[in-house]
């Protein structure tokens, strides 16, 4: 008997604070399978909504600045700076950073698909460790809200993957993982049981709602010893809740290696989807070509190895991060304007041509006044106002003038 065959066979339990957890989230309309397969199954055109959830200091920058002498960086040094006051100024942040004319605001331009990362600890008492552990009660609300943001994208057929952007002590390094200094996730099996907990929590909550396209278990992991091990006892969890719910695990920043992996976990436990992301800021300096040189190694490397991953994946493999920057020296003598649209155009086409979906990063920052605001690049030509099928206006040459200009509306 095969993993999902003995899974299916199990009884499934609902705990006490699985119903209260539900009951937080709302309610939805009944399950429609045949709609649910084109959310899951269509190539997704999709962008990130950064910092709904998951708050990062340079991009969610007002709720952050009350607290600058504190340098608060993980969204548990934020809560903790804010004290007695943390649940009314979370709120106050959810209600407003996305609003329904949001979602028809990316419904008009061709996006039918967001990635929505949140923290474990949006789940609240029962859920949250560390910091997370002392506010649970911040996060009484915060189901209600993401309830919404679906709601809100189902009435404009907009797809929703669900990203557990943050984990019990940090699969990374960086703060967006929830905590400040080193990853502890895998050093912890107190944490690592957390996780499957938050994940099964997620995967009961989210299995039978139509426009979710999926749940990731994990973003941006290291390369630990233990992650394989990690993935195969999550996707248990998640099909003894579900055995169709598609599940996106990370790549771990080793595209080649976590092909073969997943090809593997593909085999045992149906519906699992790669995600590798894709930056060309952060590149070392020796190898900030300019832009012309960038698009070469796009068509000539990246493009490849994209294919032999797809090929091996049977498709199911996404870009679940990108963006338009590129250092300031590949764009050196050139409008960097310019340059970003030009390499941003052959991102798509590549992406398009070998993968399952998109998601740009992000939607929005504070005022919208950089190209990691996906508002903002379109808005200066940088992306394509219609981003599916990508459509440019090539009559439109965007100029540095034209970035100050917008930069100064939006203060």
């Amino acid at each position: 008997m095969n993993v999902l065959s003995s899974i299916k066979n199990k009884f499934m339990r609902v705990p006490p604070d699985y119903e209260q957890l539900s009951a937080r989230l709302g309610t939805f309309a009944p399950f429609d399978a045949a709609r649910a397969r084109i959310f899951r199954y269509r190539k997704q055109y999709g962008v990130n909504l950064g910092s709904m959830f998951c708050l990062e200091p340079w991009i969610a920058t007002i709720i952050y600045d009350e607290y600058a002498e504190h340098n608060p960086e993980a969204e548990g040094d934020l809560v903790e700076c804010m004290g007695q006051c943390s649940a009314e100024k979370m709120q106050a942040h959810w209600d407003t950073w996305l609003q329904r004319a949001d979602f028809e605001h990316m419904a008009s331009m061709g996006i039918n698909a967001v990635r929505l990362p949140v923290g474990y600890w949006i789940l609240g008492h029962g859920f949250a460790a560390e910091k997370y552990h002392s506010h649970a009660k911040t996060y009484n609300r915060a189901l209600y809200y993401v309830g919404r943001i679906i709601a809100w994208a189902d009435e404009f057929d907009i797809g929703v993957l669900v990203d557990i952007h943050a984990l019990p002590g940090g699969q990374n390094n960086d703060s967006h993982s929830g905590a400040t200094g080193p990853a502890r996730l895998f050093e912890s099996r107190k944490h690592q049981d957390l996780a499957i907990k938050c994940i099964d929590a997620f995967a009961y909550l989210l299995a039978q709602v139509t426009n979710i396209v999926g749940l990731q278990i994990i973003n941006e992991p290291q390369d630990h010893p233990e992650l394989e091990a990690f993935y195969e006892r999550a996707l248990k969890q998640v099909r003894v809740q579900s055995l169709a719910l598609p599940v996106y695990v990370g790549d771990a920043w080793n595209l080649d290696k976590y092909t073969g992996i997943v090809k593997g976990l593909r085999s045992r436990f149906g519906f699992v989807v790669l995600d590798t992301h894709k930056y060309w800021v952060f590149r070392p300096e020796d190898k900030q070509y300019p832009v012309e040189q960038l698009i070469k190694e796009l068509r000539e490397t990246d493009m490849p190895e994209l294919l032999h991953a797809s090929d091996e994946l049977e498709g199911n493999l996404v870009i679940g991060e990108y963006s338009s920057i590129l250092p300031a020296i590949s764009c050196q003598g050139t409008d960097p304007t310019v340059s970003m649209r030009e390499f941003s155009r052959e991102q798509l086409h590549m992406y398009n041509s070998t993968t399952a979906g998109t998601f740009y990063w992000t939607w929005r920052l504070q005022h919208d006044a950089g190209f990691w605001s996906m508002q903002f690049a379109i808005n200066v030509g940088a992306m394509p106002s219609e981003y599916f099928p990508f459509g440019w206006n090539l009559s439109v040459e965007p100029s540095r003038e034209v970035i100050v200009n917008e930069a100064e509306k939006r203060r």
